[in-house]
């Protein structure tokens, strides 16, 4: 069952669910978006929730997007005051467990996009698995 609702409101994160849950693949993602950008940019971020609803452990290990030239899994780390970002090179997700990606934490890092995107649009990104799944979501963008 695929659910989709694009609501979101500014600094309140309604549960909503948008785009994909694949009930073979046992793997969900709910509200997925991407922050909207001023045009030229040539870096913007993606966020979601990832729940496992099987009862193996889930790992995601990559992304791909025909939207954006490269798409990597990155978190937001501060040292001395500073942020900087680091590649993660996996999500592990447990039994029965979810994983959030949010501003200053995990993101997926959405390198040179390919058309400019404004808030409303729509960009499909494909989540990779350890375990050969690619499950398709697809992200709104959202100032």
């Amino acid at each position: 069952m695929r659910w989709r609702h694009p609501v979101f409101v500014c600094l309140i994160f309604a549960p909503t669910l948008v785009a994909a849950a694949s009930e073979d693949a046992g793997v969900s993602v709910r509200d997925a978006w991407v922050r909207e950008t001023p045009p030229g940019m040539t870096m913007m971020a993606g966020y979601m929730e990832l729940r496992n609803n099987t009862s193996r452990p889930q790992v995601l290990v990559a992304a791909s997007s025909s939207g954006f030239e490269t798409v990597m899994i990155h978190r937001t780390i501060v040292k001395d005051g500073i942020a900087g970002m680091v590649r993660a090179s996996q999500i592990e997700l447990t039994s029965g467990a979810s994983f959030i990606f949010t501003p200053g934490g995990y993101h997926l890092m959405l390198m040179n996009p390919k058309r400019t995107l404004r808030a409303g649009d729509r960009v499909d990104i494909n989540l990779e698995f350890r375990s050969g799944l690619r499950l398709p979501v697809s992200f709104e963008v959202r100032q």
